[in-house]
């Protein structure tokens, strides 16, 4: 088995190494909506308006918009699982495997991660009078993993499994991420302060993840294997927004929404699933059935006098939709009871891993200072809530309760050109789940370790644009 995980591991590395476009949640759940810094908003009109609200493009201040942008996040967290007690093997109804003699830490000892990735975005406006057309491509929502090896079990003749980590049940490295390529049109109602915009999205997910697993869904050191999914999958969405100026030159007002990939919800990945498991390695043609949220965003933005600026915006996140990623063979449908079991007679569904998320809100409060003309600082702040409940949290996919400072500077170099660095820091709750997650109370083919423990993340992204105005 330490060979063929190794294997594993390596084309896991390579793969993520080369799909590292993302990062994990600096927003609610797994949303990476970051670009643009202090203006990434709905009340923006640079080109990142495609996204948060299409209707800013036809109010942007040049006809021509060029913006290349990209967020480095920083990000390191902890995972320490807290053991189920009494462990007993031998009980039926034991929830949790006993480390045995040898192998103890293997799935207590605390996990730890450290990963540097980037997330680029790219947009374009082009305005004719009260028209605006623009396009974009980013990614709103993804998540990479890559945790640390546990030194203690290398090459360790026995037990070689736990040198992947104690994640390892939820995840040794992977990926889940949507890449939106997006475009949009706006129209700006002369004599009457309304603008209206629309975008069209089509949208790649994909999900690549290793990890530790056993047929049954338990922990048993003893017993473990690994499998290795990578999917991918296309959809639809759409985007509409309005802007309002409520005071000539003084405030703007807007609100946006973006649909669902899918719009009506149900996406479907299409891949394989290669296993390692009791000295047998299979490939097979598999789907993954998810969901992701749609969105409502609003703000408004203050132009006190030319020299000072203040915008407060926010959104509401459906990540209720997100009920479970559920795995089937390619072309049937994945399909469990309300106990997580298969109905009778089903052969079709794998893997189903229960999320039964909540919905978030985000909260954010920005200034712009023009101490001199060529120069803008931007100073905020910012709350998101957290979208993963106790009873679902594990180390694949984090989310916290979270604050946000940022502090940025935007400077124009020649009458075209602008180039803005922002610096953000994000402040999360840490988490303690002993006793409330239930993964391991769900029957096959839902079940998996228990995912109770401490939870801790730190994360800082520096965000870096250009924008070509003419």
């Amino acid at each position: 088995m330490r060979n063929r995980a190794y294997r594993f591991g390596i084309l896991g590395s390579v793969l993520i190494g080369t799909l590292a476009w993302g990062s994990n949640s600096s927003a609610s759940g797994f949303s990476t909506a970051r670009f643009g810094a202090e203006h990434g908003t709905p009340v923006s009109t640079n080109p990142t308006a495609i996204y948060y609200n299409p209707a800013g493009i036809a109010l942007s201040e040049s006809p021509y918009n060029l913006y290349l942008d990209v967020s480095v996040a920083m990000r390191s967290a902890s995972f320490q699982h807290s053991q189920i007690h009494p462990c007993n093997p031998d009980d039926p109804n034991a929830k949790e495997y006993c480390e045995p003699p040898g192998a103890q830490g293997a799935n207590t000892d605390q996990g730890k991660l450290f990963n540097v990735l980037a997330i680029p975005m790219f947009g374009a406006s082009a305005r004719f009078g009260n028209f605006a057309v623009g396009a974009g491509v980013y990614v709103p929502f993804g998540g990479t993993s890559i945790w640390d090896k546990n030194e203690r079990f290398k090459n360790n003749p026995t037990y070689p499994g736990p040198y992947d980590g104690p994640a390892r049940w939820y995840s040794i490295n992977g990926t889940i991420q949507s890449t939106y390529y997006t475009l949009g049109a706006a129209y700006h109602i002369p004599r009457t302060g309304l603008t209206l915009g629309v975008s069209g999205n089509l949208v790649q997910s994909v999900i690549h993840t290793i990890r530790a697993r056993i047929s049954d869904g338990s922990n048993d050191v003893a017993a473990e294997g690994r499998s290795y999914t990578d999917t991918k999958g296309w959809n639809g969405s759409f985007g509409v927004g309005a802007m309002y100026e409520l005071l000539k030159d003084k405030v703007w007002v807007g609100a946006s929404y973006q649909s669902k990939p899918g719009v009506t919800g149900g996406i479907k990945l299409k891949g394989t699933l290669r296993g390692y498991f009791n000295g047998v390695e299979s490939l097979d043609r598999i789907q993954i059935e998810e969901d992701l949220p749609d969105i409502i965003r609003a703000g408004v933005r203050y132009r006190v006098k030319p020299s000072i600026e203040l915008r407060l915006f926010g959104d509401y996140t459906r990540w209720s939709a997100l009920k479970q990623m559920c795995m089937s063979k390619e072309g049937e449908s994945c399909v469990v009871q309300a106990d997580g079991s298969r109905p009778p007679g089903n052969t079709a569904t794998i893997q189903n891993l229960p999320r039964n998320w909540n919905d978030a809100w985000g909260i954010r409060f920005g200034t712009s200072i023009w101490p001199i003309e060529p120069l803008e600082v931007m100073i905020g702040t910012g709350y998101d809530s957290n979208a993963i409940p106790d009873k679902a949290l594990d180390p694949a996919l984090m989310d916290f309760h979270k604050v946000m400072l940022a502090l940025g500077g935007r400077y124009r170099f020649v009458k075209q050109v602008f180039g803005a660095l922002t610096v953000s820091q994000f402040f999360y709750v840490p988490r303690d789940t002993n006793g409330d997650n239930i993964n391991a109370t769900w029957k096959p083919p839902s079940a998996g370790p228990d995912a109770g423990g401490k939870y801790t993340q730190r994360t800082t992204v520096i965000n870096a644009n250009v924008q070509f105005a003419f």
